[in-house]
Formats: C-alpha cells, structure tokens, sequence
C-alpha cells in the first residue's frame, strides 16, 4: 500500500488534506465529524500560457540573461 497526500470533502463542503494509504476513500471530516470522500483534485503547478514553460525556470532565464548582457554592454563600453 502507497500513502499519499489526498483532498476529501464532506455533506457541508469542508475540504481537507489528509495523508492515507490509497486504497482509502473516505475519511472523518475534522471540522464537522461527517464523512468526507476523496475527490479529485488539479495538479498545484503552474505552466506558462504560451509555451508551457514553468514560469520559475523562465524566469531566472530572462534574468540571467539580463545579467549576461549587462556585463557584455559595459565591457563594450571601455
């Protein structure tokens, strides 16, 4: 059996995270002690609109070649 981080909801619409074995589909909801199933839930990642790129790694591409093209520019310059 394999644990992992699921999201359950219960009756009144508590989301929680709870980390279960796999095989678990229902657990106690803490807020309101009903029973919550499992849901499906989105993957917590963020993908750039138009490439698909993840932004973080854009990111610190654009500013490293920012960086680079600075220096290159000053070095032009003497």
């Amino acid at each position: 059996m394999t644990s992992r981080i699921f999201e359950f909801r219960c009756v009144k619409g508590h989301v929680t995270d709870h980390y279960v074995d796999s095989e678990v589909i229902s657990v106690e909801c803490p807020h309101c002690h009903n029973e919550a199933s499992r849901i499906i839930s989105s993957p917590r990642i963020m993908l750039e609109g138009i490439t698909g790129a993840f932004p973080t790694a854009y990111d610190a591409w654009e500013r490293k070649h920012r960086e680079a093209t600075s220096v290159a520019q000053k070095r032009q310059a003497e």
